[in-house]
This record gives C-alpha cells, structure tokens and sequence, in this order.
C-alpha cells in the first residue's frame, strides 16, 4: 500500500492512502486518538466508490508525525500479542 503525503506540518498530517479500503486508515485514526497529544485523528473519502481514504491529523503541542510513529508502534505491538496468543491456543 503507498501513502502519498499531502500536508507535513509540525502539528498537521494529511495522508492518502492508495487503496478504497478504510481498515488500516480506521485503525491508525482510532489509535492516534488514544494519544492526549492529538486534538484531531479522521479518515475522510473523497467519493464513496472511487474516492482514496486521507487521514488527517493534528496535534496541540506535540510533533505530528512522532504522534504518528508512536501510534503505529503501538498497533504493532498489539498485532505482535494477538499473534503470540493464537499460536499459544493451539
């Protein structure tokens, strides 16, 4: 999947995402809003059938693409303990 950044600010992120699928643009958005730092996490479509997903991000005082790296750590750290649960269910 590519990202073509639109906005790079200090407090603000703009990416679309290259695919017509809201699920990883969703989930980004719903963790970057767990971060007291981000005042603004939101996944928009340009068009409902064509349109490509843009994340936007803003942030108060904290740098928008370290809040960004922050929460994408974080989902993969989640990821890491779903995968150990499964194979330890087996």
């Amino acid at each position: 999947m590519k990202i073509n950044v639109k906005k790079d600010e200090a407090n603000e992120l703009v990416l679309e995402f290259d695919t017509s699928d809201f699920s990883i643009p969703d989930l980004i958005a719903s963790e970057l809003l767990q971060d007291d730092g981000v005042v603004f996490a939101g996944v928009a479509k340009d068009h409902p059938e064509t349109g490509k997903p843009t994340l936007t991000l803003k942030t108060e005082k904290r740098n928008a693409r370290s809040a960004l790296s922050k929460a994408l750590e974080s989902i993969g750290e989640n990821v890491k303990g779903l995968g150990s649960q499964f194979t330890k269910a087996k």
